[in-house]
């Protein structure tokens, strides 16, 4: 049997049929928020508001999103030049908007866009040492940035009494399985599994987990230097997310405190992170809305920045990134896009990697 394929692995028919089940209960789980918020609220307030959002702040919210992207191709980027590559701001861009598109319409727990870059990034011409690094470095640097910021909105939210018990277990849950899973990914980078492992290993998601380990550069992999800018990348990432919603909820008229919008946006994006549903469908919107309105936004307001903030950064990538996703896949790689920075291949780090 070829590596990394099990007869325990989701059939493609299966695969399909268990994506459109989720789209279809985030799609469900988005109406009943939805509806549930009008009802509790004026509905006429709430088309009253959406109409006159100011567009400025649109604006600013729209430039705020794009950031995002160059933050997250920004990580690929230092990845590509540590390897002694140089990879184009353009094609980074490409790369990060495929991830997006490709995380929220196939709910993976972010398996599926990795995947996609590793392959675009191979078709590239870059080495599978630094490709497997780059998935590494990403995975550790989101973990390392999200429970720093997490930890804080969770003392936002007890402080202003927006906190709950099963608030807070998930989060110091979620905060463990970060921590373990980073150690555990920058541990084993590079190492090569034993065999008798490896045949008593019959979870097909962990045989091709540690598959992608071993073929890990441990040198980029465990860069004190490239984990402390890439998990600045990702902080920025988060802070732009945060300022996309305070744009919102000015273009809305709300007044709200700058910490109560980091912290509804940080344990919305837990919800996010810890769901099976597509993008967090439906749990980032209920969270984000509670949690706004447990800091004093009125229910129609939250809904309506919400909404809005969804609108930009989950439904609006989503076309740009299906096209990119097409041309990066069918395209013929072309030369001025990779070039030699200097000589890079590290002995083990060159050799193919199994089928992901």
């Amino acid at each position: 049997m070829a590596a990394g394929t099990s007869a325990h692995d989701t059939p493609p028919a299966a695969r399909r049929f268990r994506t459109c089940c989720a789209w279809l209960f985030g799609a469900v789980l988005l109406t009943t928020v939805i509806i549930a918020a009008l009802h509790y609220s004026e509905a006429q307030a709430f088309v009253q508001l959406a109409e006159n959002a100011q567009p400025a702040w649109l604006m600013l919210a729209l430039a705020l999103q794009f950031s995002t992207y160059v933050c997250e191709g920004a990580i690929w980027r230092l990845v590509v030049t540590g390897a002694g590559r140089v990879l184009s701001g353009a094609d980074a861009l490409r790369l990060s908007l495929v991830k997006l598109f490709l995380d929220q319409a196939v709910p993976s727990a972010g398996l599926s866009g990795t995947v996609a870059v590793a392959h675009a990034l191979a078709r590239l011409a870059i080495g599978p040492g630094a490709i497997a690094a780059g998935v590494v470095v990403g995975l550790v640097s989101y973990y390392a940035a999200y429970m720093v910021t997490l930890a804080a909105a969770l003392v936002i939210a007890v402080h202003y009494g927006a906190g709950n018990p099963v608030l807070v277990g998930l989060a110091l849950l979620f905060i463990v399985y970060a921590l373990v899973s980073s150690t555990l990914a920058l541990a084993l980078s590079g190492r090569r599994a034993s065999p008798s492992g490896r045949r008593h290993l019959r979870y097909g998601p962990l045989r091709k987990a540690l598959d992608l380990l071993e073929h890990v550069d441990p040198a980029l992999a465990r860069s004190p230097r490239l984990l402390v800018y890439a998990s600045a990348l990702q902080l920025a990432i988060i802070g732009l997310d945060v300022a996309t919603m305070a744009a919102m909820l000015h273009a809305l008229g709300a007044s709200i405190a700058p910490a109560g919008v980091f912290a509804s946006v940080v344990l919305a994006n837990l919800f996010r992170s810890i769901g099976i549903l597509p993008g967090g469908l439906g749990s980032f919107e209920a969270a984000a809305v509670l949690t706004l309105k447990a800091f004093g936004v009125p229910l129609a307001t939250a809904l309506a920045a919400t909404l809005l903030f969804r609108g930009f950064s989950f439904w609006l990538p989503m076309l740009p990134g299906l096209w990119c996703s097409q041309r990066m896949f069918t395209a013929v790689p072309r030369g001025p896009m990779i070039t030699h920075a200097w000589p890079a291949s590290r002995p083990g780090c060159d050799k193919p990697m199994a089928p992901l």
